[in-house]
């Protein structure tokens, strides 16, 4: 009996290979040709050879001003759209017809990432509509500056529109998820609002709120179109400093290295963020 079950298990095997098969292959092979393509092989219009000119090249200020944006930009989105993700999702779980509410915040979700930064630039722009109503107001003289500015205002507003109802997705089935009996018995036995919020409420669904964190933060940093259209003209994301490197001075190998780069700073981040989540969920 005992021996059947194990066969059973060991065919079940055979059932990941769709899913593992293709990140092996395509994954891994996309990766390994990239980190092939950063020492100088896979020259497709020249010789091929070991060398580590193409690292050398890459380390300048430009791209460390571009690391430090990508870095800015990733990690002020998915900290502030969780701040506001959090008691959004608090107040619809008691507002009437939520989910029609719900289903409404996630239309940005469904706008393609160039058509929402030509919508937000539309309001944002020099000549938009908030620098048009803030001069009707009289409360400004001249209009302000916040598309392709130094500090990335206008790229930061399109990925918090973009990335709030993906967040929203993660968070509101996790607030929905604490059970009702749970924060019942504790109001039986006297917790108040703050109390159920901070020992009930921000227990149980911290992991997700973790989660979906690094998620964002991997979206906005590896973000091509939002900044390229809204971003300042410098510093930009990395994923322009990729693409300028490739396409504009054909430099396939110093591009390959950028890429290697951003993945082990995602990687690092992730690492970071995951270990210090753990010791902040022990204390919980």
């Amino acid at each position: 009996m005992m021996s059947v079950k194990r066969k059973k298990l060991e065919w079940g095997y055979f059932l990941l290979i769709p899913g593992l098969g293709y990140i092996l292959f395509f994954l891994a092979g996309a990766v390994g040709m990239m980190i092939g393509q950063s020492f100088g092989f896979f020259n497709y219009t020249g010789s091929s050879s070991f060398s580590l000119k193409y690292w050398q090249n890459i380390i300048t200020q430009s791209f460390t001003d571009d690391l430090f944006y990508s870095l800015k930009i990733a990690v002020f989105a998915s900290f502030i759209c969780i701040v506001l993700i959090y008691p959004l999702s608090l107040i619809i779980q008691k507002a009437p017809g939520k989910k029609t509410i719900v289903s409404l915040m996630k239309i940005p979700m469904f706008v393609p990432a160039l058509v929402a930064s030509l919508l937000v630039l539309n309001i944002i722009d020099y000549h938009g509509i908030i620098n048009i109503v803030l001069i009707k107001l009289r409360i400004i003289e001249e209009p302000l500056r916040m598309r392709n500015d130094k500090w990335g205002t206008a790229a930061l507003l399109i990925q918090i529109w973009k990335n709030v109802p993906f967040m929203m997705i993660i968070m509101y089935s996790a607030v929905e998820g604490v059970r009702k009996d749970i924060i019942d018995a504790a109001r039986n036995l006297g917790a108040g609002r703050i109390s159920i919020l901070s020992q009930i409420v921000l227990p149980l669904t911290l992991p997700s709120a973790l989660i979906s964190v690094i998620l964002v933060f991997i979206r906005v940093f590896n973000d091509f179109i939002i900044s390229r259209t809204a971003g300042p003209l410098y510093p930009n994301t990395l994923s322009n400093l990729m693409h300028v490197t490739a396409y504009l001075y054909d430099d396939w190998h110093s591009a390959a290295c950028i890429g290697c780069l951003m993945l082990i700073t995602a990687v690092t981040f992730v690492s970071i963020y995951s270990y210090i989540s753990k010791k902040l969920l022990q204390h919980l």
